[in-house]
């Protein structure tokens, strides 16, 4: 059903753009090639997306970045059609309908946007400093990167994993945290990223939760591959390091994590000591929940900030702690947009980011 319901919206948004397309363009027709043509291109989609899932060579490397790539054009020029469709209506309404062809302008209007997304989606993660509050003795000064959603796969290489492991170790931290999203299907490239990740240097560890593409790609092979870069998986348990608790949860909405369940596992790791309470959650849910259970600081990922605007608009209909930071009582929580980005390398109105974070002594 989902595959079905997934196959009608691409190809609806095939057809409206080459319908629109065609009627609003001078030179083009909307004639029966132009008809059958959202089908093919509908159909070469999904096998782009597919195929590569099952076979690992060049070809389908480069079918995937095809694919991925698509998608990124296809939105962008779909909201532009939508957009020149409303204006249209709205002239029309008033009675002053627009009589020269917009097609045109749409095209170089789409082709524009997908310049800049592209030049955004380039850039190499922005880092973002932040300064958190600590009550905790031994914890003034710890220096924490948050890694997440970097999605290391076909349209983020093997090359920008070295620069961003040459970046993070320019920054020296005490602790390296995963949030989910790391690793995507990409069959012979894989071990690249997995050393590159295993180069990365943190003076208290790395450690990582799942994302909900863990589940996407298997399980045990992700966190085998965690394990394989030097990252302690955390599922649904805490690990001590210095004089931080790090409480690690499975992705909320791929495990099925309620409330009640996730206050447990919170509970289970932080209340045998007086130790900074750091909380792992690849999905911004449930701040008032750990807030309640004496959370200090809380790291998610998994929006992207909607990675694609106006995308992040829809994004956060779903999810009230979109981007940044947030504070419940005495607990913060920073979701942030993404190391790198999924699917497409197009970010259009947001950014790659890097979080570094450094805990500070509360003044007395």
């Amino acid at each position: 059903m989902f595959l079905f319901t997934a196959f009608m919206i691409v190809f609806m948004m095939h057809y409206v753009a080459v319908a629109w397309t065609c009627l609003n363009t001078p030179f083009l027709s909307f004639n029966l090639f132009a008809k059958i043509l959202p089908v093919f291109m509908t159909l070469f989609f999904f096998a782009a997306f597919i195929v590569p899932h099952q076979v690992h060579n060049d070809f389908t490397y480069i079918l995937q970045i095809m694919a991925q790539s698509w998608l990124g054009v296809l939105f962008l020029y779909f909201i532009t059609v939508m957009a020149a469709m409303l204006l249209q209506l709205i002239f029309k309404l008033i009675g002053h309908p627009i009589t020269f062809s917009l097609g045109p302008l749409v095209i170089l209007a789409a082709f524009v946007l997908t310049s800049v997304s592209v030049s955004r989606a380039l850039k190499e993660p922005e880092i973002t400093e932040l300064t958190i509050t600590t009550e905790t003795p031994g914890t003034d000064g710890i220096k924490i990167v948050q890694v997440s959603d970097t999605h290391f796969g076909a349209t983020v290489t093997p090359s920008r994993a070295a620069k961003l492991t040459k970046q993070i170790n320019a920054l020296e931290p005490d602790l390296i945290l995963f949030t989910g999203d790391i690793f995507e299907d990409t069959g012979r490239y894989t071990p690249l990223f997995v050393e590159n990740v295993k180069d990365m240097k943190a003076k208290l560890g790395k450690f990582g939760v799942t994302g909900n593409h863990e589940y996407y790609g298997g399980i045990m092979k992700n966190m085998d591959l965690f394990r394989e870069a030097g990252i302690t998986p955390l599922q649904n348990k805490t690990v001590q390091a210095g004089k931080i608790n790090i409480v690690g949860i499975n992705d909320i909405l791929s495990s099925g994590i309620k409330p009640q369940y996730f206050e447990e596992i919170i509970r289970a790791g932080t209340v045998s000591n007086n130790n900074y309470n750091l909380l792992l959650s690849h999905t911004p849910l449930y701040l008032e929940e750990a807030a309640n259970n004496k959370i200090d600081l809380m790291l998610s990922g998994h929006t992207h900030n909607g990675q694609i605007w106006p995308f992040k608009y829809l994004t956060g209909l779903r999810f009230k702690n979109l981007y940044g930071l947030y504070k419940k009582g005495k607990t913060n929580l920073y979701v942030t947009s993404g190391t790198f980005y999924w699917g497409p390398a197009f970010r259009l109105g947001t950014k790659n980011e890097l979080p570094v974070i450094t805990l500070k002594e509360a003044e007395k």
